[in-house]
């Protein structure tokens, strides 16, 4: 860790410390295997095979992507994902996917380690702090046109595709 560290700690997000520690190492797997620092596969602007192409990002509000995540782990739930995991744990799995979401709060239950309910409210949490790393991720992308929440979404995504 302390041979990757100047490379990842301080360079990649300035948030890296509330990370869970499958992200740090992830992030070191791809310093290790790439032998770059982690920021060279960041997104910016002469990284693209389609340099003419206008990007767009649609924003949501915190509180109803919360409300659309809460939703859709209730819903795969109800139709059979601890079924789905109980069925793939008797093939083989690789650790990533043993550490997926869902899968390895559900993993835990199935082992005992935590009740069904806490394993799906874990699977939501999860979730949102996931989604919260997509946006940052996201955000820093130069290339993407963000269009509000709210707006007239398509009017403006004309707008700037006229533009262009």
């Amino acid at each position: 860790m302390e041979k990757f560290e100047h490379k990842c700690t301080f360079h990649v997000f300035p948030f890296i410390l509330i990370l869970q520690e499958i992200d740090v190492s992830q992030a070191l797997e791809v310093i290790e295997i790439t032998g770059k620092p982690f920021t060279a596969n960041l997104p910016r602007a002469g990284s693209t095979k389609y340099p003419d192409a206008i990007q767009f990002g649609l924003e949501l509000d915190r509180e109803t992507l919360d409300e659309r995540i809460e939703r859709r782990v209730d819903e795969m739930w109800e139709k059979g994902f601890v079924e789905e995991v109980k069925t793939l744990l008797n093939s083989p799995l690789g650790r990533t996917a043993k550490q997926a979401i869902g899968y390895s709060q559900i993993i835990n239950y199935l082992n005992d380690e935590c009740s069904e309910s806490d394993a799906k409210e874990l699977t939501k949490i999860a979730t949102r702090q996931y989604a919260r790393r997509q946006e940052t991720w996201f955000k820093r992308d130069e290339r993407i046109n963000w269009v509000p929440t709210g707006s007239n979404r398509k009017e403006l995504v004309l707008r700037d595709i006229l533009k262009a």
